[in-house]
């Protein structure tokens, strides 16, 4: 599946109001393989069957998931009820963010 229409499935299942972060379509070509297990991931987050991240730092409510080999991951962002953004990212991102949100500590080997 391309960026594209993976952009079109996500914006289907959660509404054209969604945003995608700028790093999103080279992270669909380098992950390959996003069918339908990251759809139906995506399915389970609209319906309330997946546990989000404590956001304390930031606005909303967050929902993080390793895609592909560890070193990548998916974010959707939750404000207000509404499903604002989905970024895709590597490895550095996925510990960044969670250092952010209290779920990780400074050193990268926790």
């Amino acid at each position: 599946m391309n960026a594209e229409e993976l952009k079109h499935n996500l914006r289907e299942l959660f509404g054209q109001q969604i945003a995608f972060n700028s790093d999103f379509d080279s992270y669909v070509q380098i992950i390959g393989n996003m069918d339908s297990n990251l759809l139906d991931w995506c399915l389970m987050v609209k319906e309330g069957k997946i546990r989000y991240a404590p956001a304390r730092k930031i606005n909303g409510i967050i929902f993080i998931k390793k895609i592909g080999s560890s070193n990548r991951c998916i974010v959707i962002k939750i404000v207000n009820g509404e499903f604002k953004e989905v970024h895709l990212g590597d490895h550095n991102y996925y510990d960044k963010l969670r250092k952010v949100l209290g779920l990780k500590k400074d050193n990268k080997y926790y």
